[in-house]
């Protein structure tokens, strides 16, 4: 259903992980470049976490470590909120909630009901909308799958009926006299039979 605040393994996790913005950074202190990391949760703009890498961070987020290290940025993966028309029509509510940094569907249907207040009104109801997209999402993929899989079954069927249809008029042609039932199209298999 929606994601709650827990503590797990000495995090206080506000949702999912995945849905976080985190952004690792060098910054000087007292001359010695350290680095840090920048953890905000879609939907809470109050709660910005900036501190110095903990070694836990590096395996709770290492998709956005090895960029980091390699001098990439990662964006928020998933469907862009300005590509699903329940928000792009809107203006407003589209700034408003890049602002509490939610750029995806992903990130919405994942917001903490702690964080909803943050959204603004209807955000239960949005939310709840950006969790059954992504549950149609989610089916549409099924859907192609069974789309192959009738595509396949429907190329066997059409072979299958044009094997019956050959059968069948074969058997005409043995039951009219005109093909000989014993004659074989196909060279016989194993030895030949003896010469008398």
């Amino acid at each position: 259903m929606f994601a709650e605040t827990t503590v797990h393994g000495g995090h206080v996790k506000h949702g999912s992980d995945d849905s976080a913005y985190v952004r690792f950074y060098k910054r000087n202190e007292k001359g010695v470049a350290k680095d840090f990391v920048e953890i905000i949760f879609p939907g809470d703009n109050k709660t910005v976490v900036n501190r110095q890498v903990k070694e836990d961070d590096t395996h709770r987020w290492p998709k956005h470590w090895q960029a980091y290290l390699s001098g990439e940025e990662i964006k928020a993966s998933g469907f862009p909120l300005e590509q699903w028309p329940e928000v792009a029509a809107d203006e407003g509510m589209l700034r408003d909630l890049t602002h509490k940094h939610i750029y995806t569907i992903e990130q919405l249907a994942a917001v903490s009901d702690q964080n909803l207040a943050n959204i603004g009104l209807g955000a239960r109801a949005l939310v709840a909308k950006a969790q059954a997209f992504l549950a149609v999402q989610k089916d549409s993929g099924a859907v192609a799958r069974y789309a192959a899989q009738f595509e396949q079954v429907s190329e066997e069927n059409a072979m299958l009926k044009q094997q019956l249809a050959d059968l069948a008029a074969r058997l005409q042609a043995v039951e009219d006299g005109t093909e000989d039932p014993k004659a074989e199209d196909k060279p016989r298999r194993g030895r030949p039979p003896k010469a008398e």
